[in-house]
Formats: structure tokens, sequence, C-alpha cells
């Protein structure tokens, strides 16, 4: 009986240490596995945060485009509304803006009405300007001294009823008028045009006459002649 008992005392403690040790690896198994289904969890939760935070930025740069976009929009609509405009002001500075002759034109008017001619003179003249009419008949030729060194007052002669003034001179007499000659020709209201040598062909443009004034060196020596073309 007492060897029954020992062994039945013996079999029970061994078992209480098998289930004992089996309790402990029981613990430590549910121990990883409630540390494994926590970490699962607090990784599904980071994950879905992370989804939900990439949606929030995804939607908010979706909406940065939509309004990129609109104001790419208005901007390219804005550009071709400059172009438009740029064209018609282009268009419209050609038109009021006078260019090469017009502009040369326009200049000359601007000077002679801030030389003192009134505005309304100018007007008239070039409301009278026509089409230049040329003359091409001989005139009357006249003959005149030459003025030799220093040229006098009243030199030279005056043709077209003092509208043309013509004046010859020379530094000393010579027979080499051809280019020691000088020939300045005034017309009333203009300025001085000086010419080299004779003999010499201009034309001369009065109103809306263009005429030819020959200027040459006379048969009389100290002498030259000019002649204004009649119509």
């Amino acid at each position: 009986m007492a060897i029954g008992s020992k062994y039945s005392r013996e079999r029970r403690r061994r078992r209480g240490q098998f289930m004992l040790r089996a309790a402990k690896w029981l613990l430590i198994v549910g121990i990883f596995v409630g540390l494994g289904v926590w970490s699962y969890q607090s990784g599904l939760e980071l994950a879905r945060s992370e989804v939900t935070a990439l949606e929030r930025r995804i939607a908010n740069l979706s909406a940065d485009a939509r309004d990129v976009y609109a104001r790419n929009a208005a901007l390219e609509g804005e550009l071709r509304q400059a172009r438009a405009d740029m064209v018609a002001l282009q268009r419209r500075y050609e038109q009021d803006v006078p260019r090469g002759d017009a502009a040369a034109l326009f200049s000359l008017v601007q000077g002679r009405i801030a030389a003192g001619v009134p505005r309304a003179r100018m007007e008239q003249v070039v409301r009278d300007a026509g089409p230049i009419r040329r003359c091409e008949g001989r005139g009357t030729v006249r003959r005149f001294a030459i003025a030799y060194g220093r040229v006098p007052e009243g030199a030279g002669i005056e043709l077209q009823d003092g509208v043309v003034r013509v004046v010859v001179s020379a530094p000393a007499p010579t027979d080499d008028l051809a280019r020691a000659a000088s020939v300045a020709v005034t017309v009333a209201g203009g300025e001085t045009l000086t010419l080299t040598g004779l003999p010499q062909r201009h034309p001369v443009v009065l109103g809306n006459v263009e005429f030819t004034l020959n200027v040459a060196a006379s048969d009389v020596r100290g002498f030259a002649q000019a002649s204004l073309s009649g119509c």
C-alpha cells in the first residue's frame, strides 16, 4: 500500500509539473499571439491613417490641379485677348502714325508751324496742293554779272517776278567757271541751294508747277545767263 501511494504521489507530481510547464508555454504563446495581434492592429490602424492622409493629400492636390488648370485657362484667354489688342493697336498705329514720306511731310509741317507759320495757312497750302505740272517751254534768257570775291548785297538776278533769285560767284576772274563758279538759287519762302560749277540745270517747283532753271556762262566775259522755262 505504501509503495502504491508513493507511486501515485510521484505520478501526480509529474503531472502537475507537466501541467505547469504546459501552462507556462501556453502563457508565453498567448503573450506572443497577443503581441502579434496588437502589432497587426497597430499596423492596420497606422496603414489606415496613412491611407486616409494620402487620400486627403490626393484630394487637395486634385483641387490644386483643378485650380491651376482653371488659372491657366484664364491666363490663356487673357493672352489671346492681349494678342488681339496688340494686333488692333498695331493696325491703329500704322493707320494713325505717318511713316516714310508721310512722316517726313508731317515733320516738315510741324517745323513750319513751330517757325511761326499759322496752322490755317499750312492747311490751306495742303488743300491747294495738286499734281505738279511740268513746264518745258523755253524761257527768256537774261544776262547778269558774276560776283567775284565777296558777294555784294543785291548781286545776281531775279526771275519770275522776284520769286526766284540766282547769284553766280567765283573767287576771282577765271575762265574755268565749270569748276570755280558757285551758283546760289533761292526760292521765295525757302532756303538757298548752292550748286558748284557751270552750266547748271535745276528743277524749281512753284506751287503746283515745276520749272526748269538753266544757268550757264555768257558769251560776254564776267557774265552769266539764266532762264526759267515757261509754260
